[in-house]
């Protein structure tokens, strides 16, 4: 069983998935199902880090101008243009990585690399035919695109993808802080095209397993099924599941002294991690992991919130 990791946003280091996967594996092995997992984690944060940093710069230069032509304001500076360290980090952290995704030449060089990636995945584990992919973030965009987009052009090589991907059996994708919802309107995604990529049956009621993972407060991650449900088929299986959690200690504080505005923003950045983390929140996303890749679809659909672990 192959399982491959497509990550999203404000990602910075090739071991990103590591707490994760040690968690996923533990619970398969709870299972006692007799199975071979090989994880893979592909990595394309460092691709355009130079045109997030030249875009960081340009914002520097013209507040620098700005503070030049008035030195009247020299004790407001930091008004005239606020809160320049969280912008900062909103460039580096979010919108830049989306943005940069969005330009068509970009986006085929980080497909590119992630297919460099998968296909010596693949060539090291010629003897599994299973592919499960997980997707986080932008990374379920980028996934979607891979898998299912009808508007890639001939040169794109997620057309050698896809060759590689008719050669392997596709069970199940979990999807993890994605904000499909939103770009299904905006880029006009029609999931109906799901059925007639997969034809093939894997042994059980579902042609195709997807899980999609919502942290409570994580505001990029929406659940997806009432706005898919008429275009998919019986075939696949899709559910939302949610870790009830807060992100961090000041979000709890916060709501329990009735400042949800401030809790929401306090909670946002480390709510959109939190699958990867090494806590509750990580070891409930593990779990449904697991059960997606087994195929324990009792499990996944018997409940849709996870609070705990028992």
């Amino acid at each position: 069983m192959l399982v491959f990791f497509i990550h999203g946003v404000s990602t910075k280091k090739s071991t990103y998935a590591d707490v994760l996967i040690k968690n996923i594996k533990k619970d398969v092995r709870k299972t006692k199902v007799d199975t071979s997992l090989y994880f893979y984690s592909s990595f394309w944060g460092n691709l355009f880090n130079h045109k997030k940093h030249q875009l960081i710069d340009y914002i520097d230069k013209d507040y620098s101008r700005a503070c030049q032509q008035h030195p009247e304001y020299k004790s407001w500076h930091d008004d005239i243009y606020r809160y320049r360290s969280r912008r900062k980090e909103l460039i580096s952290n979010f919108l830049g990585d989306f943005l940069i995704y969005q330009n068509p030449k970009r986006g085929q060089i980080i497909r590119k690399q992630i297919f460099e990636e998968f296909n010596q995945f693949i060539q090291d584990h010629l003897e599994e035919t299973q592919i499960h992919f997980i997707a986080h973030s932008l990374g379920s965009l980028i996934l979607w695109d891979i898998l299912f987009s009808d508007v890639i052009s001939n040169d794109d090589t997620v057309l050698q993808f896809r060759d590689k991907l008719n050669k392997l059996d596709l069970v199940s994708i979990t999807t993890l802080g994605s904000p499909l919802l939103f770009l299904k309107e905006m880029l006009d995604i029609d999931f109906s095209i799901i059925d007639k990529s997969s034809s093939k049956n894997y042994g059980n009621a579902y042609k195709l397993r997807w899980v999609n993972i919502i942290h409570s407060s994580d505001l990029i991650a929406y659940p997806l099924k009432a706005a898919i449900e008429k275009e998919i088929s019986c075939d696949l299986l899709f559910c939302d599941q949610y870790v009830w959690q807060d992100a961090n200690g000041t979000e709890l504080t916060l709501r329990n002294m009735g400042q949800s505005d401030m809790a929401m923003v306090i909670a946002a950045e480390d709510a959109h991690s939190s699958y990867f983390a090494d806590n509750l929140d990580g070891a409930i996303t593990a779990r449904i992991i697991s059960y997606n890749l087994i195929g324990e679809t009792n499990k996944l659909l018997e409940r849709c919130v996870t609070t705990k672990l028992k």
